[in-house]
């Protein structure tokens, strides 16, 4: 371990090619990953990443450079690399730099960390998810599951003197299957994702009904009917929805896009961007949620953004170049997958905000319309568009039967004002994946039962 000492040293390094800001960012990360396939174990894969990534800034100018030699010289050389390539005109006198260590609790518990526990309980887990998926009485053809453990120490300091420690745990299982009926057959995957350890597994009920109820939901989804593409109302329901947050102004509000001038948002602060009934929150401290942690991956403390409320913008997510581009401070956003990437403004848990309106008034007023319980994946930007993984068809104020190839297509910020009930009833996601310019973080999206007063559908025929 380097001394605080040769840190400040390299450090003052870096800013010699004229930055005004520099920072050390070092990770120290264990993953495994158990895989089967068709009842067969195919393997146990056990990966260490350890490297630093060296962080330069001048003005609105970056430079970052990482490497995985983390002696003294060999960061010593890449602090070098990064002053060249900044190679700022201006030369700034620097004082010493006197770290403050800062202290902040971990949202989120851990009690069995991964590292401690034997190979062969994973394995067993595996193997019960895997008996659990093959016991509901429907044909699965093909199924694979896996399981993943993640544990990641990171170490940040910087020239203003911050010194962060933060360690992160995951848990997770995945499950990817191929159901049959007959003529038709279904292939669908899903996580079973925890912020917390193995002690995640300790309730076998957990997991065993979550493979159960993935089969059952696969095999309900073969007898599903057709839709036209059409304009209708649409309700979705609370929980993971969410989505439709994350894609629809969540990017849009990060200060990549807002920076580069590539959002609906930019330019409105204060301003009504959204029906009444929406505020939209990102909040990376909320305690248990998959998108939590102490700080970001720049040191700052996670905190509770205020994006949008009750229709006016309010704010945007920065990290600390987007804010310096936007003249805003940090709002503890900036996150990346790992020492290779450089820190970006990335969402966190951004969810919509309870309302008070009738959950089931919002289906008995509709004539026709759709009735949404889960989304798959979507493409955002100012129009995006989201696959609907588990829909119904509302007529008459009931709702019908299931449909299936749909996607809802939609410009997030005509979305936003087109959002006509907000249902009391908060639910919790369990959370994924976000890919972007930082790579891939955690996330979580989620909301109450809402409605969309219309919405494009895209369907068959």
């Amino acid at each position: 371990m380097l001394t605080t000492g040769e840190m400040e040293k390299i450090l003052q390094t870096a800013l010699s090619g004229g930055g005004d800001f520099a920072e050390l960012f070092f990770e120290d990360k264990d993953e495994l990953n158990i895989k089967c396939s068709q009842q067969v174990l195919k393997g146990v894969t056990s990966v260490h990443i350890f490297g630093a990534g060296i962080y330069v800034l001048s003005g609105t100018r970056s430079v970052y450079v990482y490497t995985n030699n983390l002696s003294y010289s060999g960061l010593l050389d890449a602090a070098r690399r990064a002053a060249e390539l900044l190679d700022s005109c201006e030369r700034l006198d620097r004082g010493q730099i006197i770290f403050s260590m800062q202290r902040v609790k971990n949202p989120n518990s851990v009690t069995e960390y991964p590292g401690t526990v034997p190979i062969l309980k994973k394995i067993q887990v595996v193997r019960e998810t895997d008996a659990a998926a093959r016991s509901t009485g429907h044909t699965v053809r093909q199924l694979n599951v896996d399981y993943f453990d993640t544990d990641q120490r990171i170490l940040i300091v910087n020239s203003e003197g911050l010194y962060a420690e933060d360690r992160r745990i995951t848990t997770r299982l995945r499950i990817q299957a191929t159901v049959e009926d007959g003529n038709n057959s279904h292939y669908e995957w899903a996580d079973f994702p925890s912020p917390h350890g193995f002690e995640t597994f300790r309730d076998k009920n957990d997991y065993i009904s979550f493979a159960r109820n993935f089969i059952n939901d696969m095999a309900d989804s073969l007898h599903a009917v057709t839709v036209p593409s059409c304009v209708v109302p649409v309700v979705f329901e609370a929980g993971s929805c969410g989505v439709l947050w994350h894609e629809a102004c969540g990017h849009p509000l990060e200060a990549t896009a807002i920076a580069a001038n590539n959002s609906d948002f930019v330019g409105k602060l204060g301003q009504k961007v959204a029906s009444t009934k929406v505020t939209i929150i990102d909040d990376g401290s909320i305690p248990g949620m998959y998108g939590s942690a102490a700080i970001d991956d720049e040191g700052h403390p996670t905190q509770k953004n205020v994006l949008i409320e009750n229709g006016i913008l309010k704010g945007y997510l920065c990290d600390r170049l987007g804010g310096r581009k936007l003249n805003m401070p940090s709002t503890g956003s900036g996150r990346r997958q790992g020492y290779m990437f450089p820190p970006a403004a990335r969402m966190t848990n951004t969810y919509l905000a309870p309302g008070t309106d009738d959950e089931d008034e919002m289906i008995r007023t509709i004539d026709e319309g759709l009735f949404v319980k889960r989304l798959g994946g979507g493409d955002s930007g100012r129009e995006f568009s989201v696959a609907v993984t588990e829909g119904y068809w509302i007529k008459d104020g009931k709702i019908g039967p299931r449909v299936k190839g749909l996607t809802l297509n939609a410009r997030g910020i005509d979305l936003i004002n087109k959002v006509d009930r907000v249902g009391s009833k908060l639910k919790p996601d369990s959370g994924g994946f976000c890919g972007s310019v930082s790579g891939l973080v955690t996330t979580t999206s989620f909301q109450p039962r809402i409605r969309v007063s219309s919405m494009t559908v895209g369907g068959e025929g």
